[in-house]
């Protein structure tokens, strides 16, 4: 047995553990998995070593450690999508995964992602462990509702089925239900069935999280009642998003840190690869707060999104301000950029920087009821958005060829170009996909802006649904969500004026 899988089998052990370990535990831990990933991606691949010849890496002296930093970045265009997936698989056999799930890239082309048995041996441990922590699951009833997509996607299907085992045990009144993203099903479950338990945790994006509350809301659902928690995923979002939703569920956020929590995932990585502790929702409210403080951690702009993780299940890196990572899987990947703005911070270098603005860690959450093995000595990554060219919204990904394809289709001169962003509905808090489109126009009036956009609505939201199957599929189950918002501006007009006199184009705001 490893010492991770001796640890997370005994939740008290994992707590003494957890809360104080050395720094350099988790160091050594990180750098076992990163040796780990590159030997199985140089050995049992026929694509990485390829890779490494191709950057003028001998693949054998890639094998030493102190090699590692010098090791060529991959990501999903240079490696997923340009080598067969026979020559990315362990051992060129798909028969060695017990399952496969996907995900799409650009244009929606689909990408498969191959899992061991032994790479998700511990999820129902640390799920059980999670819920231990995070919602108390040994004292009270609970029901958990399965708000994500299912099917051949990575976190509904995998949270699903870690929970059905650890409820399979007998060891806790835990429940699991799963309708996924079936708005209806999930609030008629909680009508009928929430009342006969302590506790509901429902588990969704967060869009898709805030359009349940409030349709439970407009449906006379008395949330507050029932002692509903959040557990949400996929997206991130700010922490005036949390104290709303956490209000509407009767709980303040400020002080039940986990009322509202969330995790960070991909598909191409496997499982959760970190997730909000206490400390991280306390350090995030902290930031918001303190803009010293905040420039101090994460540099200039908004506050991002803060997580733990650990380094023996998976090795990060921040590399030119992008977090890169390594892994041991069906798909083996060593230095893999998933696209996604951030950084590491240390546990030590966070406390520090804590103490140097006058932030005591382990006080500031002995106020609040948190006890010492509630702090974990793990380190801390946070991500600041995506890198390549990619609009994230209700749970799915929005790429800047899906709209040009889809704007294309109209065959209208007139387009001149497109933006992308999110922007939010009229509370504040719905998130929706904004696309902007410049017209071939000296001036347009308020009228003509609103008519054009009008137009144009249709055809961004079919196209994008023809070429996006994730998107596609939002659409069917939520079409609050996935209808987008269309403005237009005349020539140079408005975020298009950045882009006069320049030949290169920028796609996403």
């Amino acid at each position: 047995m490893s010492i991770q899988s001796l640890v997370m089998s005994k939740p008290a052990l994992a707590t003494l553990f957890m809360s104080r370990a050395a720094e350099s535990v988790h160091e050594n831990g990180g750098r076992r998995t990163a040796a780990r990933a590159v030997e199985a991606a140089i050995k049992r691949t026929n694509a990485y070593p390829a890779v490494l010849i191709e950057n003028g890496v001998d693949p054998e002296q890639a094998l030493r450690p102190e090699m590692f930093g010098e090791l060529p970045l991959i990501d999903k265009k240079s490696y997923v999508e340009r080598y067969p997936l026979r020559d990315r698989v362990l051992d060129g056999k798909l028969t060695s995964a017990y399952t496969i799930e996907k995900s799409s890239g650009y244009s929606g082309v689909t990408n498969y992602w191959l899992r061991t048995p032994e790479e998700d041996a511990l999820i129902p441990s640390y799920m059980e462990f999670a819920f231990r922590q995070f919602y108390r699951l040994d004292l009270r009833s609970t029901l958990l509702v399965m708000g994500m997509a299912l099917g051949t996607w990575t976190a509904g299907m995998k949270m699903s089925q870690a929970l059905r085992e650890v409820a399979a045990t007998g060891k806790y009144p835990l429940t699991v239900i799963t309708p996924g993203i079936n708005l209806d099903e999930i609030l008629e479950t909680v009508r009928d069935l929430s009342p006969s338990y302590e506790q509901t945790v429902i588990v969704a994006y967060p869009p898709f999280a805030k359009l349940l509350i409030d349709e439970g809301i407009r449906r006379g659902i008395d949330w507050k009642a029932l002692n509903v928690r959040l557990a949400v995923g996929g997206e991130g979002f700010s922490e005036e998003w949390r104290a709303h939703l956490g209000a509407k569920l009767g709980h303040d956020t400020t002080r039940d840190l986990l009322a509202v929590s969330s995790g960070f995932g991909a598909a191409d990585l496997g499982a959760s690869v970190g997730r909000e502790y206490p400390a991280t929702v306390l350090i995030r409210q902290l930031a918001a707060a303190d803009t010293a403080l905040a420039r101090d951690l994460f540099g200039e702009g908004e506050v991002p999104n803060l997580f733990q993780y650990s380094p023996s299940g998976t090795h990060i890196e921040a590399v030119g301000g992008q977090l890169v990572f390594s892994v041991v899987s069906g798909i083996p990947l060593v230095r893999y950029a998933i696209g996604d703005r951030g950084g590491v911070i240390p546990f030590g270098k966070m406390a520090s920087t804590l103490e140097d603005h006058g932030y005591d860690l382990q006080a500031r959450l002995a106020e609040l009821g948190y006890e010492r093995g509630d702090l974990w000595r793990l380190p801390f990554f946070y991500c600041l958005g995506r890198t390549d060219g990619v609009v994230f919204v209700g749970g799915v990904n929005v790429y800047p060829e899906n709209v040009s394809t889809a704007l294309s289709s109209l065959d209208d001169p007139s387009v001149l170009g497109y933006k992308l962003a999110t922007t939010m509905a009229d509370d504040g808090f719905t998130q929706r996909l904004l696309v902007l489109v410049e017209y071939e126009a000296g001036s347009l009036s308020d009228a003509e802006r609103a008519s054009l956009a009008e137009h144009y609505l249709p055809a961004v939201a079919d196209g994008i649904a023809r070429d996006n199957a994730e998107y596609r599929r939002l659409r069917e189950v939520a079409p609050e969500l996935a209808e987008p918002v269309v403005h237009v501006y005349p020539t140079g007009g408005g975020p298009f004026a950045e882009d006069v006199g320049k030949i290169k184009r920028k796609y996403v705001l």
